[in-house]
């Protein structure tokens, strides 16, 4: 079940002046609850359904954080929607999909350019099927800039740059734990941290094939699947894909159900898009991260950008200095 907030809390939690303008490594503050070694002998993914044919793989909490995937079956194929941060977590939900449907997976849409989302495509691409995958127009251009922000094939040879000295680093925290407790969270970072690293070693980046600019409606087997480019928000190609029969909408990280991620975002311009967004008839919300939510969770998110917004502004005006 979601975790309930009052923006109050949330702001609180996060510092307005930290969340707003510190950098922050996504996988600590944006999008998941810390890790704990309980969840880490769990499923990755536990497989939600959300409607007739439509699934939420909500990703289970890790060091190394995954993205959730949709999961939406016609009759000709299988849609996934994001790849999550590694190939070992898409082939888990590809597990997953095989015992809801036996089409094969006919395309992949990638809702933006983080790391979390899209760094899995590679297991569909190249599983012998014609796989499409689909992305924003500028999503495809951030993929391959290396001033884009957290995400993109520059991005990954930045992660291997960094990843060794964070292996040694929780090497020797695991060292000096004397907590049972906390060294075996410790060590199971640890694990997750390098066999990431192998991972990431290997990886051969599946950049989309197909963009998209405006609002398009794909039809796949038998069913109106809209893909809406709405303005920029937790990035500057954000993909929302709606399912307008089974009033379902898939926002990647532009709306989920904790802190977002903002430093590759665009705040007052965010608040825009969640009104465009609203103007959707849908009922059911899956997030990029955390459980499926309800259309009401909209107005929570926006209030929080909003009041986010009002916070600094106020702070700036009154003097405040960046690290306050």
């Amino acid at each position: 079940m979601a975790r309930h907030w009052t923006r109050r809390q949330v702001l609180a939690q996060a510092g307005i002046a930290a969340a707003a303008i510190h950098t922050l490594d996504p996988h600590e503050l944006c999008c998941a609850p810390p890790a704990h070694a309980a969840t880490h002998d769990k499923d990755l993914f536990e497989l939600k359904k959300v409607g007739d044919g439509v699934y939420a793989a909500i990703a289970a909490p890790a060091y190394k954080v995954n993205s959730n995937a949709a999961v939406i079956v016609t009759n000709d194929g299988v849609i996934v929607v994001d790849s999550h941060s590694k190939p070992s977590a898409a082939r888990a939900v590809y597990q997953q999909i095989q015992a809801v449907a036996k089409q094969p997976v006919r395309k992949i849409v990638n809702t933006h350019f983080h790391w979390d989302h899209w760094q899995g495509n590679q297991v569909y691409t190249s599983s012998g099927q014609a796989v499409e995958v689909i992305a924003s127009e500028r999503t495809k251009e951030n993929l391959t800039r290396p001033d884009a922000g957290v995400g993109g094939v520059p991005f990954i040879a930045k992660q291997l740059a960094a990843l060794p000295a964070e292996i040694e680093t929780l090497k020797q925290e695991a060292g000096r734990a004397t907590d049972p407790q906390t060294k075996s969270r410790i060590e199971s970072n640890l694990r997750q941290a390098e066999a990431y690293l192998d991972e990431l070693k290997q990886l051969k980046p599946a950049l989309p094939t197909r963009t998209v600019s405006t609002t398009q409606t794909v039809t796949e087997g038998g069913r109106d699947i809209q893909l809406h480019v709405l303005g920029r928000g937790h990035t500057d190609g954000d993909l929302y894909i709606y399912l307008p029969k089974e009033k379902v909408v898939v926002t990647g990280d532009a709306l989920i159900d904790w802190m977002p991620f903002l430093n590759d975002g665009y705040p007052e311009e965010w608040v825009r898009t969640l009104d465009a967004l609203e103007r959707l008839d849908f009922t059911h919300i899956i997030p990029g991260h955390g459980d499926v939510l309800p259309k009401s969770h909209l107005a929570f998110f926006r209030g929080y950008l909003s009041d986010l917004i009002a916070g600094v502004k106020k702070a700036a005006s009154d003097g405040a200095t960046l690290d306050e």
